[in-house]
């Protein structure tokens, strides 16, 4: 499976913006882009998409910048990447000139329950799973090793 640039980067600013603004901070877009590497321009380009799916509100003024719009746990990488590609979940669609009776069995047999399982999975999985699992990994790289 072929993710976009686009989901990813969204992604990764979602658990960024999810992780920083707890206990009500906002977050700045170039802090977002300076921590993870991403091109500030290109995050300008997904956050109004990510702000139109009511993930992010943004904060006007000075100290201005983003928080999360919702609870992390009521948004769904489902619904995260629907929001910035439709097309991942979408059912497969073969060449016209393929036999139909192969390409039915292969849809059928292959491509429908792969669909169908990540669509699960991604229903269940949430922003809030995410972003605890990016601070306890945060975290345990912070921890001091202890050789004897």
């Amino acid at each position: 499976m072929r993710v976009s640039s686009k989901v990813e980067c969204g992604i990764i600013a979602l658990v960024d913006i999810a992780v920083n603004s707890r206990n009500n901070n906002i977050v700045k877009l170039n802090a977002v882009s300076k921590r993870n590497n991403i091109s500030a321009k290109y995050l300008e380009q997904i956050v109004p998409l990510l702000k139109h799916a009511d993930f992010l509100r943004s904060v006007k003024g000075s100290g201005g910048g983003y928080a999360l719009a919702r609870d992390p746990a009521q948004i769904t990488i489902n619904e995260i990447v629907n929001a910035l590609d439709d097309t991942i979940f979408a059912p497969s669609v073969f060449n016209g000139q393929l036999d139909a009776t192969a390409t039915e069995t292969i849809s059928e047999c292959l491509w429908t329950p792969v669909n169908d399982y990540l669509q699960q999975f991604s229903q269940k999985l949430t922003l809030k799973d995410l972003a605890d699992k990016y601070i306890e990994k945060q975290t345990d790289a912070l921890e001091p090793m202890y050789y004897i």
